[in-house]
């Protein structure tokens, strides 16, 4: 996402990358829970809670932010959205994601036969066929959903399965009257909640894992890139969204349970639309030419953003050998398990970094530069 004069929308990096510590900081949480850790001595409550258990929000913030991000960029190929190739942006899509996927599923296939207990499958149903099967299939929620949890490197799959189905089905939203787009992106934001009271009764992996609610966030994303076309905001007007935006979507991030027991599922839009609302904000700024972010201190967090990506594919790879070699030496209750954070979140970023730089831009340019010499000019990797 450019901003005016050709910079990327730093605003907007530092979105994606707050979601990628967040995710990151919950799957350590999971096993070196951080409220037991020196860190809940001087950070604010809400903090530790969002750093703590907020893993499954922040992906519902990838979601609007990948929605946002994707049609804006079609937008801006195209001209209009029914203007779109199909063949061409699955095919972008493809060269974006697969590279990295690949290469992953191979190593994890390996290392489920050769390595640590902790990438080998033990549930009834599961298997490494099966997994992979599930994830290239855009089915990987429904494979944990019958079988239960997969091992800890395999298990953010799940989300990918959701984006990519979307996205399977995105080129033909855009081909759809504009009216009519905006009534289907309408009907998904307002089932994804409804979705979640039907499957009130279902397990806690298919609540948690389902396409809608994961849909809805996206065409939440969509819609705004959409209105973002066609609004024209001040920029005191962009200000305010992002105010506003944000404390929707921290309202939501940090509740200790109010806001829930009065929202009940329907809580989710004040994450959703705060973070469309924001979006807008810093999607306007941008354009108008004014700084969406400040330049000290944020730059680890934009790159970050700009690796999400890899780093969401790869980061167990370093967040569980962290916590048994913490395991080993302190236990998983420890004051000390501060430690573990602040060894993993910056060797998740080298990790993620590396992986980028060596194998997955690398092999997307060279595959949409061959495209491109058929086709035109590619879209920009997300």
């Amino acid at each position: 996402m450019k901003e005016s004069g050709g910079r990327r929308n730093a605003g907007i990096d530092i979105l994606r990358g707050l979601s990628i510590l967040i995710v990151v900081c919950h799957h350590i949480s999971l096993r070196v829970p951080i409220r037991h850790t020196a860190l809940a001595d001087f950070l604010p409550a809400p903090v530790i809670r969002i750093l703590g258990r907020g893993g499954g929000d922040a992906v519902t913030m990838f979601f609007v932010l990948s929605g946002f991000l994707i049609a804006t960029r079609c937008h801006e190929r195209f001209g209009d959205l029914r203007s779109i190739s199909p063949w061409g942006f699955l095919r972008h899509r493809a060269t974006r994601i697969l590279p990295c996927l690949l290469v992953l599923l191979a190593v994890l296939s390996v290392l489920a036969a050769v390595g640590p207990d902790w990438f080998r499958f033990r549930q009834p149903g599961q298997s490494v066929g099966g997994a992979v099967f599930s994830v290239l299939t855009c089915s990987f929620n429904w494979f944990e959903g019958r079988t239960t949890w997969a091992p800890a490197n395999w298990d953010v799959l799940w989300s990918l399965s959701i984006e990519e189905a979307f996205y399977l089905a995105f080129p033909w939203i855009c081909l759809m009257p504009s009216r009519m787009r905006m009534i289907f992106l309408g009907a998904l934001i307002i089932f994804g909640p409804v979705d979640d009271i039907l499957l009130r009764g279902a397990n806690e992996i298919w609540r948690e894992k389902a396409y809608f609610p994961g849909f809805g966030a996206i065409a939440t994303g969509v819609a705004a890139a959409l209105l973002a076309r066609r609004l024209t905001l001040s920029v005191r007007m962009c200000r305010g969204f992002l105010v506003l935006g944000a404390v929707m979507a921290l309202l939501e991030l940090g509740d200790d349970g109010v806001i829930w027991r009065h929202l009940g599922v329907w809580a989710v839009w004040l994450l959703t639309f705060g973070v469309a609302l924001m979006l807008l904000g810093l999607d306007g700024l941008g354009r108008a030419g004014r700084r969406t972010a400040p330049t000290a201190g944020t730059h680890w967090i934009q790159g970050c953003g700009r690796l999400s990506y890899e780093i969401y594919l790869t980061h167990m790879f370093i967040v569980m050998p962290a916590v048994i070699l913490f395991g080993k030496f302190g236990g998983t209750a420890d004051r000390a398990g501060w430690l573990v954070y602040g060894l993993v979140l910056p060797m998740a970023w080298l990790l993620g970094a590396g992986v980028a730089a060596i194998w997955s831009r690398p092999a997307a340019q060279w595959l949409d530069r061959r495209a491109g010499k058929q086709r035109g000019s590619a879209l920009s990797p997300v």
